[in-house]
């Protein structure tokens, strides 16, 4: 049987903590392990053990309206603020949605989804400036039929442009026909009609002159024969024409989620998807398109060659599960593609694709078949998925992950927020958003940022099911519309029009304040209940080291019964002195820049536990917690 030592009422009993760890806010402040603090805010990770305050932001930039996103091209900043794109503070498009919105840079053009009309921006004109356009006003036109025959016998080449009402039809010449059947009737116009000459090369014809056109029967009829084609072969006759097909732009103008993959894990076609009237399907962009041949060697016609994000196949799409849980974002997971789902009732919430090429009638094409489903919590919300080591996404339940089994290489949704979940439970995580950022999934609701620390795992015993959890941290800011990097410096966008970017020095004085004011931090220990819980405590003594600073300090205070009192503050003890920064109310003439124990008696007599904070809420000053001890006898039982 185990054996209980009983302490003598005049031995002094002693805690230390040494290595720091996050915060704990899913357990009761009795039950959060020594290092982990129930109540931290604005504290992160300095070196792992070890916990400062964490740096202070300050403004960069302001506008009028809710900053719904801020994107880059070539290193310059765009940002859409209300209804509105600005480079600077020169607006460059008028009529945004106001939304969020998520870009990608792709070559020298910048492709932005808002769910109100896909935008393309770029340098289009001649004075090298910067404008914005609807990709529909740039975007390919397809050639949707080769060696097609006047009467419309031929091969399917490429689908129609759900972005592009134009189409072309590539036919071989007979030498006896004059009246040519396009492969749609109906049309708004015939746009170019060309024929090659004996040089190869293509002539574009007039219209009444050379031919005619029946918009309602889809023909052109020429005034003469077109004759049998000069490359044995090769189509020579070549037709461009309009039909806009309602709502076909706005399949892919009221996208709002999306992500690069393709063939095999490349990174060459834009997927999209979260059309509201489409909730569980999604599409894929196509590629720029070589001159379609084939030779004896290779009879297999090569389609494709170049990223094109203007080209979406109206046959291009993928029809994800039931329709009754809508697609709500992607990750990537290896060479695969996870689409993942709102909580469906099969619980079947995270469907795993890849991409290969097939042939069909010797044309090669892009598969995008579905390979396996991910039982699991689903997701919500739309803008919370970011890749840290691991593909990372806000649920019901918390944060999760998509993980490989190492033995099975089944893929499972495991929680890593475990220390955090019980604050997450009451946040807006449908509307929340999320960046990787150097060692950290940041996660912003419009309460607070929480951090998911990369470099501190630790296995947690209540939650088996899952191989680690992160250690977390979080910081007091709120109203945060969307999170950002710029040159690895984290920044964030603000509900009233905002931008921030935080300090990066951490050794500077100035990088201490929220736009000149003073930043609230503090460190909670555990409750602190003695070897025996139930025996009356005399606490004596309390100490801390703390990283040295020019102007650095905290004040100590204790929770009894529920109540805080202030214990004492430390003082200059601290600070050392730098004619770099002199501050005449904090001066102190030290010179030693090593870690810094200061230690106070304290009278804490006949309680049952004790929490202890260590706080520094002053302008422009730093303050690194290192270690942690008290002194108190253990005498008596405890009587409320």
């Amino acid at each position: 049987m185990r054996q209980l030592r009983v302490p003598s009422p005049l031995e002094k009993t002693v805690t230390t903590i040494k290595n720091f760890k996050g915060v704990d806010l899913t357990n009761a402040p009795t039950n959060v392990a020594d290092g982990r603090s129930p109540e931290a805010p604005n504290m992160i990770r300095d070196t792992p053990g070890k916990v400062r305050k964490r740096m202070g932001y300050y403004l960069d930039k302001e506008y009028p309206d809710v900053i719904y996103g801020v994107h880059h091209l070539k290193n310059i900043r765009f940002v859409h603020a209300g209804n509105k794109l600005y480079q600077d503070e020169t607006v460059l498009y008028s009529d945004m949605n106001t939304a969020r919105s998520k870009a990608w840079a792709l070559g020298d053009r910048l492709y932005i989804l808002d769910g109100k009309t896909y935008l393309v921006l770029g340098k289009f004109g001649a004075d090298d400036t910067y404008s914005v356009k609807p990709v529909t006003e740039i975007a390919t036109v397809p050639t949707t039929f080769i060696s097609r025959k006047p009467n419309g016998e031929g091969i399917r080449f490429q689908e129609i442009n759900f972005l592009q009402p134009k189409f072309i039809n590539e036919f071989l010449a007979d030498g006896e026909t004059k009246v040519y059947q396009l492969s749609l009737d109906e049309l708004n116009s015939v746009d170019k009609v060309e024929i090659m000459n004996t040089d190869g090369d293509w002539e574009e014809k007039k219209v009444t002159t050379d031919y005619t056109v029946d918009l309602k029967l889809g023909t052109v009829t020429f005034k003469t024969v077109p004759a049998k084609s000069p490359v044995s072969g090769r189509d020579n006759v070549r037709i461009t024409a309009s039909k806009t097909i309602e709502g076909y732009a706005d399949t892919i103008n009221r996208c709002t989620i999306s992500i690069v993959y393709g063939v095999q894990g490349a990174t060459d076609r834009l997927f999209v998807g979260g059309n509201p009237e489409y909730p569980n399907r999604d599409w894929f962009s196509g590629l720029k398109s070589v001159s379609p041949k084939s030779t004896e060697e290779d009879e297999t016609t090569k389609t494709e060659s170049l990223e094109d994000f203007t080209f979406f196949g109206d046959l291009s799409y993928s029809t994800i599960g039931l329709d009754t849980n809508e697609i709500v974002g992607y990750s990537l997971v290896g060479n695969y593609l996870a689409a993942h789902k709102s909580d469906g009732a099969d619980g079947r919430n995270v469907i795993m694709r890849y991409g290969e090429y097939v042939t069909q009638n010797n044309i090669e094409r892009a598969s995008f078949r579905i390979v396996g489903t991910i039982q699991g919590a689903g997701a919500i919300g739309k803008y919370n998925f970011a890749y840290l080591n691991e593909s990372l996404f806000a649920t019901k339940l918390g944060i999760y992950a998509i993980t490989a089994q190492d033995i099975t290489g089944e893929k499972y949704t495991q929680g890593r927020s475990f220390y955090i979940d019980g604050a997450l439970s009451g946040e807006d995580l449908e509307n929340s958003y999320a960046i990787a950022w150097k060692d950290f999934y940041v996660l912003a609701t419009d309460k607070r940022i929480y951090l998911l620390d990369s470099l501190q795992k630790v296995y947690e015993k209540n939650n088996p099911y899952s191989s680690y959890q992160y250690e977390c941290y979080y910081w007091e800011i709120p109203n945060i519309s969307v999170l950002f990097t710029e040159d690895d410096t984290l920044c964030f966008g603000t509900d009233d029009g905002r931008i921030m970017k935080f300090y990066t020095n951490k050794n500077q004085q100035t990088s201490y304040n929220d736009d000149g004011a003073p930043i609230k931090a503090r460190w909670d220990t555990n409750a602190m209940d003695g070897e025996l819980f139930y025996k009356k405590k005399n606490f004596k003594y309390l100490s801390a080291s703390i990283a040295p600073a020019i102007a650095t300090g905290f004040e100590a205070w204790a929770q009894v019964k529920g109540l805080w009192t202030r214990l004492y503050d430390s003082g200059a003890k601290a600070r050392y002195f730098d004619f770099t920064y002199i501050d005449f109310s904090k001066i102190n003439f030290s010179s030693d820049t090593t870690p810094r124990t200061l230690g106070h008696k304290i009278r804490l007599k006949r309680v049952d536990k004790v929490r202890f904070s260590f706080r520094n809420e002053e302008l422009n000053e730093p303050f690194g917690l290192y270690a942690v001890g008290t002194e108190f006898t253990e005498s008596g039982n405890y009587k409320q």
